[in-house]
């Protein structure tokens, strides 16, 4: 029977909350700084896209060739971005996997990043239904296969596409 080693971290997870400004309905003119105007701070702070993909977790150390305690992975370190146009947090990182006998874990793989926005400022509600314009998601990074496999990262949301009709 196999010796366990420690167990891998978790992935990190990544948030954001919304700006104070929704953007599809603010006036084109003003849109055009992407800044928030209603900001509570003194200056105005650019608004960022969406909340941020994380990384994964850090595989679990084997236990050694010799006698003592097999280190567990660790978790990444995350944050919460504010002031965001779409309020869809980032997906977390694929946790690491559990060290086998003299053998490390698997790392885990990192989230997808999630799909940008794009703002059409435009005459007719016509312009932008087509595929052209695409604000697709990324793919989740792979995890490592070594000991107990790391899991695989999420995958990210889709972005979002805001049409303003002046």
């Amino acid at each position: 029977m196999a010796n366990t080693g420690a167990g891998g971290g978790a992935g990190g997870a990544v948030g954001g909350t919304i700006a104070v400004t929704r953007v599809d309905v603010i006036d084109p003119h003003v849109l055009i700084m992407m800044r928030d105007v209603m900001s509570v701070t003194e200056t105005a702070p650019r608004l960022k896209v969406t909340g941020a993909a994380a990384g994964g977790g850090g595989g679990g150390g084997g236990e050694g060739a010799q006698t003592g305690t097999a280190q567990a992975g660790e978790q990444p370190t995350t944050a919460t971005i504010t002031n965001v146009v779409s309020s869809t947090a980032g997906e977390a990182g694929g946790a690491g996997g559990t060290g086998q006998d003299t053998t490390g874990g698997g790392g885990g793989g990192g989230a997808g990043g999630n799909g940008g926005v794009i703002v059409l400022i435009t005459t007719t509600a016509a312009i932008g239904e087509s595929q052209d314009i695409t604000v697709t998601h990324g793919a989740g990074g792979q995890g490592d296969s070594d000991g107990t496999a790391g899991e695989d990262g999420g995958e990210g949301a889709d972005g979002k596409i805001i049409k303003v009709v002046i």
